[in-house]
């Protein structure tokens, strides 16, 4: 096997290394299969403060770990097309899009990579209850709430095993998290406008000023539960349309607040304008959320 890249926490130590058999191994099942010769290229240096994993030195800047390291929130921006995927990354997609080469029907999200209709399907249905309910409780339509499910499901599903294994290790400046795709920093502000706590007994949250990394590892361990992560959707879409309320009623807009949910709030007035990404939402993915939610 190769090791195609490599992934880093904030403070640059590898978390996860990513295989071209699109296998993910923890940095202790990494140094497992590098003792039992399962790499190519890859051995091991013993310091004074560890156990390092380390190309060979002939190795070219195409296979050197270092040249492969993104951090997390990196990882997560390239996910949401907020930064160009690196070399190895397309690599990896490349491998991916092999393993369904045989699929027929695709979703592929602007600026993302095309996914099996079917396997976003099985996802988001196991969601479902969960997406009614909340858009029940907090007043907003089901479908536009669903629909922007549909579009983070899509976006992440290729790099999701990863996201799985590196876990709170990923948490850093405005990284998103969970099914929903909820930035940390706005599950805080949503929490201190007292529009969703997702654990009214927790005396820490929300947090004021800026926030730490373990200000974040604590909210990460609620906002990665899906059952919070659907509902702090719901909360920010909530919000999206009473801060717009004055200008416009963007209730049934789904364009326009599939555009905010990754803008983020926005300065209201009265004629916003849609990207492609609400585009995309609005007319592709919000029939979608309405036929699988029926």
């Amino acid at each position: 096997m190769k090791i195609l890249f490599v992934i880093t926490n904030t403070k640059r130590k590898s978390i996860a290394f990513i295989t071209d058999t699109l296998d993910v191994f923890s940095f202790n099942e990494a140094i497992e299969a590098v003792e039992n010769k399962l790499f190519e290229n890859i051995y091991l240096v013993s310091g004074a403060a560890g156990t390092y994993i380390r190309s060979n030195p002939d190795a070219n800047a195409k296979n050197n770990i270092d040249t492969l390291s993104i951090t997390g929130p990196q990882l997560i921006k390239i996910t949401q097309g907020i930064i160009m995927p690196t070399l190895a990354i397309q690599t990896h997609v490349i491998h991916y899009l092999a393993s369904i080469i045989n699929t027929k029907s695709f979703i592929e999200p602007v600026g993302s990579f095309r996914i099996p209709t079917e396997v976003v399907r099985r996802v988001f249905e196991s969601h479902s209850n969960t997406i009614k309910k909340a858009a029940q409780e907090f007043k907003i339509d089901q479908h536009i709430l669903g629909a922007i499910l549909i579009d983070e499901i899509a976006r992440l599903f290729p790099f999701e095993p990863i996201v799985e294994k590196i876990g709170a290790d990923i948490v850093g400046v405005n990284t998103s998290v969970g099914v929903a795709q909820i930035k940390i920093e706005t599950a805080n502000d949503l929490i201190k406008k007292e529009l969703y706590n997702p654990h009214p007994s927790d005396k820490k949250i929300p947090f004021s000023g800026n926030l730490t990394n373990e200000n974040r590892r604590h909210l990460y361990q609620y906002v990665v539960q899906s059952k919070h992560s659907i509902r702090f959707a719901a909360a920010f879409i909530r919000y999206i349309i009473d801060f717009w309320s004055s200008y416009i009623d963007l209730a049934h807009r789904p364009e326009i607040i599939g555009t905010l949910y990754h803008k983020g709030y926005g300065n209201p007035h009265a004629h916003p304008e849609s990207n492609k990404r609400g585009d995309q939402i609005a007319e592709e993915f919000y029939p979608l959320a309405k036929k699988w939610l029926a």
